[in-house]
């Protein structure tokens, strides 16, 4: 290989390094905004703590099974809701119209 065509590799390779760098630099920022945890939980401290409270007063006094089979049901149900509704909000609705 001649001395050109090594430099011309190696100037390619640092190309593609810093390319790849940016990407996951912006991939990093894009991922330390969406998972902020203290900035959800400030948002929605008076939330957290009527369910802390709630949790704590039915944990204080037992559980009556109907309570229990309800809450056993209605989380799940309740967290699909959301995940549905937070993933309308996210996106523009019109995802399928390019299938």
């Amino acid at each position: 290989m001649a001395e050109s065509e090594k430099q011309t590799i190696e100037k390619e390779i640092e190309r593609a390094r810093d390319n790849i760098g940016t990407g996951i630099d912006q991939l990093d920022r894009q991922l330390r905004r969406s998972l902020d945890v203290q900035s959800f939980a400030s948002e929605h401290a008076p939330q957290l703590v009527a369910g802390g409270a709630v949790v704590g007063f039915l944990v204080g006094f037992g559980f009556p099974k109907i309570l229990s089979r309800v809450i056993s049901l209605g989380v799940p149900v309740a967290l699909l809701g959301y995940k549905v509704m937070k993933a309308r909000k996210d996106g523009d609705g019109d995802n399928y119209s390019e299938i």
